[in-house]
């Protein structure tokens, strides 16, 4: 009698489980990212798992759980994911993004479509670094730099003759090939290279950014085409909950 009362309360703890499952079915959002490292922002450069990690992954969890949404995240070469986005409809939200990204593309094919914009997620000063603190432009030579990663300030530079540009998906080699002189410039993001020198690469050398060379000052936005409505939500919970995002921003060393 005792099994059999046992097997009940089994079945009703069971049937209610499933129950709670079914009423706790969270609406899902696939967001297409960049399958590059370039932490503390975003690493999404692992062909062998989905997994994408960083701030920019914690931020958009963050929101999922907020709002009761399950987030998805995509990895995808960079110049695939601006046509997939845009002509495909397997990809509900694009992050990063930027309005001036990629224009003449979207300019293309988006003209039956509009692309939604969120308000700004983060900042980005990225510019030019190397081992000598008195560097010019013009000692740049040999300029490495993030593969499909365009400079609005150095793109004219980057296409002179007699400048090789040699291009990687990963920060940290990037940095590598720089204090091994290999090349002798990189154009790379200030918190990027903050972030890699003090947790990531144990090196005593010094690296300068340069920033009185100039800079491009970015904003990384989420986009979408279809989902316009969560975009509002996503710009409230930006308001919301500022000192939580503040807390992850400082956790990940971001603007500091």
């Amino acid at each position: 009698m005792k099994i059999n009362l046992i097997s009940g309360l089994s079945a009703v703890v069971v049937s209610l489980f499933s129950l709670q499952l079914l009423c706790a079915e969270r609406a899902s959002y696939v967001v297409g990212v960049e399958n590059i490292e370039y932490l503390p922002y975003y690493e999404g450069s692992d062909n062998n798992n989905s997994r994408f990690t960083g701030y920019s992954a914690q931020l958009l969890k963050l929101f999922g759980r907020k709002y009761d949404y399950n987030i998805v995240f995509y990895p995808t070469p960079l110049n695939r994911l601006y046509k997939d986005f845009i002509t495909q409809s397997y990809l509900d939200f694009k992050y990063p993004d930027n309005p001036q990204w990629q224009k003449s593309f979207k300019d293309i094919y988006t003209k039956t479509k509009q692309i939604v914009y969120s308000k700004p997620v983060l900042t980005t000063v990225t510019g030019i670094a190397s081992l000598n603190p008195d560097t010019q432009l013009s000692d740049c030579t040999r300029f490495g730099k993030v593969r499909g990663f365009t400079s609005q300030r150095f793109k004219a530079y980057f296409e002179k003759e007699g400048i090789a540009v040699i291009e990687t998906a990963d920060t940290t080699e990037l940095i590598s090939l720089l204090l091994l002189n290999r090349i002798n410039c990189i154009y790379i993001s200030r918190d990027v290279l903050n972030y890699k020198l003090r947790k990531k690469l144990n090196v005593t050398t010094d690296v300068y950014f340069h920033e009185l060379l100039g800079v491009d000052v970015q904003d990384f936005h989420v986009s979408t085409i279809n989902h316009p409505e969560i975009i509002t939500q996503f710009n409230q919970f930006l308001a919301t909950y500022s000192e939580e995002i503040q807390e992850l921003k400082e956790k990940f060393s971001i603007g500091q």
